[in-house]
């Protein structure tokens, strides 16, 4: 082929790539043009009220919330224990007022980039999968479904945060702005409360472990120090703090998961008894299933330690303690609360329930030895 029509041809093509290009670019930014903001679910904010569950469904699971014949929330994958009713509102109302502000890709093959291929697209790499959120009416007909992909700017405070999504089954994306932390974990949605104990009543643990020694926990008063009341010889404790950390375990206790007690063996299970100073008596077991710690309660009464607490005039002395009446009033409220279910608890108050005794206690550290201390220089009294 002659030089010049090697020219001709090479200048040919660079034309069409060039025009490609454009083509490209001309139909990606027509995606960019600027729009009239708008709801993504127009008419969601009226049908608030018609919502009646509410699916998140991420790479790792899916969480389900369902109204119940009362109007509250529940979750039946928790066998109906209560949801949070304010998170549920919430999560609503921000799918509701949610605000397309820019458009972005209409490319499926570019959802990927921005983190919104579907949680359960297989193609898709999983750290390329957004998740979503789907309100559903009565009839399980969806009201609105979401992907919701990368977060580019959190909610903080009053301001509305900002982040890339598209409505389920299309493929246009759009820059949303409006309450886009969206709760993904069965703990982000469970209603967490369970019951308080003020640490000021816990009198006397003791903890039965599924083997080895059981042991207490004591003090003398309200505002005592929580010790051991046997300690091996020539043993220390691992922690200082640890008798009170296994005391307090049970005081200001909420919960992060829950399920019902016929499905766990607690056969096996580490069990404490709590005996405050104002008569309430609190059993605790706790078993190990699957890597997770499950606790369930029993309260009851105790009137002799009840009477012996008015007679001394300790709950005189002692505002957080309580009265025998507010005592039985309590326990009402725990075994309503609590009969028929276990728990996950939060941090490690679960691990504390279920230490073995020899677990608890060490060597103590050797004694320095003179030679080992650094010798001084004479001039500065620094360490050499």
């Amino acid at each position: 082929m002659k030089p010049r029509s090697l020219t001709v041809l090479a200048a040919v093509t660079g034309a069409f790539v060039i025009a490609a290009i454009a083509a490209v670019i001309f139909r990606e930014t027509a995606n960019l043009a600027p729009f009239a903001r708008l709801h993504l679910f127009p008419g969601l904010e009226q049908q608030i009220e018609s919502v009646s569950e509410v699916k998140v469904e991420t790479i790792q699971g899916s969480v389900t919330v369902m109204r119940d014949a009362k109007g509250g929330w529940v979750l039946p994958d928790r066998g109906g224990w209560p949801a949070n009713f304010d998170v549920v509102r919430k999560a609503i109302v921000g799918l509701a007022k949610l605000d397309a502000i820019e458009l972005r890709t209409a490319r499926p093959e570019n959802h990927g980039v921005l983190l919104l291929a579907a949680p359960d697209d297989q193609k898709a790499p999983r750290n390329k999968r957004g998740f979503r959120i789907t309100a559903f009416n009565a009839e399980q007909k969806p009201l609105a479904s979401l992907i919701l992909g990368k977060v580019q700017t959190p909610p903080s405070g009053t301001r509305a945060g900002i982040a890339y999504a598209r409505r389920d089954n299309e493929a246009q994306t759009y820059l949303v702005e409006g309450d886009v932390n969206i709760p993904l974990q069965t703990s982000d949605w469970i209603d967490r409360a369970l019951f308080d104990i003020a640490e000021a009543r816990i009198a006397l643990v003791t903890v039965a472990p599924p083997s080895g020694p059981s042991y207490e926990i004591t003090r003398g008063d309200p505002n005592g120090t929580f010790a051991i009341t046997k300690t091996p010889k020539g043993k220390v404790l691992v922690l200082d703090d640890l008798p009170a950390n296994i005391a307090r375990a049970v005081a200001l206790l909420p919960l992060d998961d829950a399920m019902p007690a016929g499905g766990i063996d607690f056969s096996q299970s580490s069990r404490a008894k709590y005996k405050m100073f104002d008569g309430l008596m609190l059993t605790v077991w706790t078993v190990l299933l699957d890597k997770s710690r499950w606790t369930r309660f029993e309260a009851v009464f105790d009137p002799v330690q009840a009477a012996a607490a008015e007679k001394s005039g300790l709950l005189k002395a002692n505002s957080q303690l309580l009265n025998a009446d507010a005592v039985q009033k309590q326990i009402a409220e725990i075994t309503q609360r609590t009969k028929g279910w276990a728990f996950i608890l939060p941090g490690m108050k679960a691990a504390d329930l279920m230490r073995d005794y020899y677990d608890l206690f060490k060597n103590p550290e050797p004694a320095k030895k003179p030679e080992d201390t650094p010798a001084e220089n004479e001039e500065t009294g620094v360490p050499r």
